[in-house]
């Protein structure tokens, strides 16, 4: 009585099949590639970033300095471009938060406003620091929107998590313009 089903005749057969498709899978590809790792040729070759503090022109308090905050921690978690100082780098990002508005959106009943919309227009330049050429010069509008409520102290802290919010949807958006072109 034969207790094993398969041959070790088979078995190596099937193995050395099973190698062999595996290597050829391996070799040939699917022709599949992570975008995310590649850059626009409008870049050139740029490994490194500086990205200044952003001059403000509104009456915001912080809020170029919390936009600067954002686009460097979004550029950092993505990695393609190393955030360096201003000596140390291939391309440069310069701007300026030349707006902001908070527009009433939402009321109650008695017509008293229970939501805003912030919107934040910010004119970007990005030169390439190698060559002097400039990259990129774009204006861009962000908005994000919070909700009031009764404490004076609440609505503050609403409104400063939506300037936060906003910031954080401004870098994704240029991250997605520098990076990828659109």
């Amino acid at each position: 009585m034969n207790t094993f089903p398969i041959s070790i005749r088979t078995l190596r057969s099937r193995a050395w099949r099973a190698a062999l498709a595996a290597i050829l899978m391996a070799n040939l590809g699917c022709g599949y590639s992570l975008e995310g790792t590649r850059r626009p040729a409008s870049l050139s070759g740029a490994r490194t970033i500086n990205i200044s503090i952003f001059r403000d022109e509104t009456g915001e308090p912080n809020l170029g300095f919390l936009m600067a905050q954002s686009v460097r921690n979004r550029f950092l978690n993505d990695g393609r471009l190393l955030v360096v100082n201003a000596e140390n780098a291939d391309i440069s990002l310069y701007a300026v938060v030349q707006g902001y508005r908070l527009d009433p959106i939402g009321f109650s009943r008695s017509d008293l406003v229970q939501r805003y919309r912030v919107l934040i227009n910010t004119s970007i330049r990005l030169r390439d620091l190698r060559s002097g050429k400039q990259i990129l010069n774009q204006n861009i509008a962000t908005d994000s929107e919070f909700d009031l409520v009764n404490a004076v102290a609440g609505s503050a802290s609403n409104r400063d998590a939506t300037n936060k919010k906003a910031a954080d949807f401004f870098a994704e958006e240029l991250l997605s313009l520098i990076l990828e072109g659109f």
